[in-house]
């Protein structure tokens, strides 16, 4: 069955909203949005896991419509999602921020230094085009 509908994507964490008429049920759009959980959850690295751990997605109805939202909650979700400028770093809970240096082959410290920025990993929104693209 092909997804008729429209959909929108919103910044994180509101995440996607799939508004479709009542003739799709909401447990076919519910087992959309476990596909597409467990897809954005393989394009996410496992450091810590709460990136993975907070992805998910709500199933409801508003009306006339079924409505599937997914999301990512963690508090960094929109940076790895949507990337992030350069930046500033600065020590905040020490006089210094302390890392390796590959280039130098020690640890070095700084009290602030310049991030290039990260282009970013839209997990969770190509999760969502490739499940739909198989359909519901």
């Amino acid at each position: 069955m092909k997804l008729r509908g429209r959909a929108r994507y919103d910044p994180l964490p509101d995440g996607l909203i799939i508004e479709q008429g009542m003739g799709i049920v909401v447990p076919r759009l519910d087992a959309l949005g476990h596909r597409i959980d467990a897809n954005a959850r393989g394009r996410v690295p496992v450091r810590t896991g709460e990136l993975s751990r907070s992805i998910g997605h709500r199933t409801f109805r508003r009306g006339s419509q079924a409505i599937l939202r997914e999301q990512a909650t963690a508090p960094h979700a929109r940076y790895y999602h949507d990337g992030t400028g350069p930046h500033e770093i600065r020590a905040r809970n020490a006089k210094a921020l302390r890392f390796y240096w590959p280039e130098v082959g020690r640890q070095v410290y700084f009290a602030r230094v310049q991030h290039p920025g990260y282009k970013g990993n839209p997990f969770l929104r190509d999760a969502i085009h490739e499940e739909i693209a198989k359909g519901v």
